[in-house]
């Protein structure tokens, strides 16, 4: 019997695509006087976080001519209507209310980025952290040759328990997709 030879293989949280064609989400966004920054960015954080946009920071700082500096603050994801207005929660419309603040709908990237060259194009529209890879893309994420094997130890004896009992494969395991390998 041929004995297959396990490894592990790295799957990338997004797809691979052009640094210069990333994916991006419309944001709901507003000018805002840099002294009232911190309250609202610990509020916004409260009533709408950027859950799934971590990477995305919550203000953007510009400079404009004559030195003068201008802030801007993603209020929360923008809901896809014709106005921009409908469909937010109401939480934010009265920060909006209170604050006075004009809402205007801007580009954000949707994943974080992967390389120096992905980060840089990112920043373009809106400014996002960049945390370059701990691990070896080439070859492995982080496994010594110890951890590699100890996981495919877990896994074969997954695949004994899986085909343990009455000859059924035991689905309840969760790892029918490597019955191949079994």
């Amino acid at each position: 019997m041929e004995k297959t030879k396990w490894e592990i293989i790295y799957i990338p949280e997004k797809p691979p695509v052009s640094p210069t064609n990333q994916v991006t989400v419309d944001v709901l966004a507003s000018v805002i006087d840099p002294k009232l920054a911190n309250t609202l960015v610990r509020r916004l954080n409260q009533i709408a976080p950027l859950e799934n946009f971590r990477h995305v920071k919550r203000v953007q700082k510009k400079h404009m001519q004559g030195g003068k500096i201008q802030l801007a603050i993603i209020l929360c994801l923008a809901p896809g209507n014709e106005n921009p207005l409908d469909g937010i929660p109401n939480d934010v419309l009265e920060l909006i209310d209170s604050f006075q603040l004009s809402a205007f709908t801007t580009k954000v990237c949707k994943y974080a980025a992967l390389s120096k060259e992905e980060w840089e194009e990112q920043c373009k529209l809106w400014p996002t952290s960049y945390h370059p890879p701990t691990y070896n893309i080439d070859g492995i994420t982080g496994f010594s040759e110890e951890d590699s094997q100890s996981v495919f130890s877990f896994m074969k004896s997954a695949l004994q328990l899986a085909k343990s009992g009455d000859g059924q494969w035991n689905y309840t395991i969760g790892i029918h997709y490597c019955k191949d390998f079994g």
